[in-house]
C-alpha cells in the first residue's frame, strides 16, 4: 500500500489553496451566518481553519507551535483571504528546506514532519468542504487529499475520533454519494440536501 503521506508538502498548498479558494467566495452578508458545524459561525470555522494553515507552516518552517487545536478567536482577522495567501507564500518558501524526516512535535508525540504535517493538512481540507457547504456549495477534495484525510481517520480509535470536541456520530448518506460526500457523513455531517 502506498503511504499516503509521501507527497505531503505539495498537499499542504494543495489544502491550503483549497481553503483560499472557498474564503474568497465567501460573501460579506455570509460571515456571520452559522456554519456546518454546529455552534460556529462561518466567521469562527474560517478562523479555526486559518489556525490550522498557520500550524503547517509552523511545522515545515520548524518554528514554535502552540499545543492543541487553533482557536477560531485567535485567527479571526479583517481579510482572511489574504491571511490565507500569505500564509500559502510562507509555506511555498520553507517547502523546499524541508527535512521531512526531520522530528517534530504532532498529538502523537515526536514524529518526522511527515507524520506531523497529516493532522493539520487534513484539517485544512476537511475544513475547506465545511467552508463550501456552510454556503450551499458542492466540494469534491482531490484524490490525494481524500486519500490523506481518510487515511488519518481510518488511523484513529473511535473514542479519540468521536471525543468532544472531536468529530460527530457518522450521519447516513444517499446511495450515490460521492467518496468525498462519504467521508463527511462520517465525520459528522450531514451530506443531505443542499451542497
Amino acid at each position: 500500500m502506498n503511504d499516503p503521506t509521501a507527497l505531503i508538502g505539495p498537499m499542504a498548498g494543495q489544502a491550503i489553496d483549497l481553503l483560499v479558494h472557498a474564503v474568497e467566495r465567501i460573501s460579506p452578508e455570509s460571515w456571520d451566518h452559522p456554519s456546518n458545524l454546529d455552534g460556529w459561525s462561518v466567521r469562527e470555522l474560517v478562523g479555526h481553519a486559518t489556525g490550522s494553515a498557520a500550524k503547517i507552516v509552523a511545522l515545515v518552517a520548524d518554528q514554535p507551535l502552540w499545543a492543541g487545536p487553533s482557536k477560531p478567536q485567535d485567527w479571526v482577522c479583517e481579510d482572511p483571504a489574504a491571511k490565507l495567501r500569505e500564509l500559502a507564500t510562507r509555506l511555498e518558501e520553507a517547502l523546499p528546506a524541508a527535512d521531512f524526516d526531520a522530528m517534530r512535535t504532532s498529538p502523537q508525540g515526536e514524529v518526522p514532519l511527515r507524520r506531523a504535517l497529516t493532522f493539520p493538512v487534513s484539517d485544512v481540507a476537511i475544513h475547506s468542504w465545511d467552508v463550501q457547504r456552510s454556503l450551499g456549495r458542492p466540494a469534491e477534495l482531490p484524490e490525494d487529499l481524500l486519500g490523506l484525510c481518510r487515511a488519518l481517520v481510518e488511523s484513529m480509535p473511535q473514542e479519540a475520533l468521536r471525543r468532544p470536541g472531536g468529530f460527530g456520530p457518522a450521519q447516513p448518506f444517499p446511495p450515490d454519494a460521492t467518496p468525498t460526500s462519504r467521508l463527511m457523513a462520517y465525520l459528522g455531517r450531514s451530506v443531505d440536501g443542499p451542497g
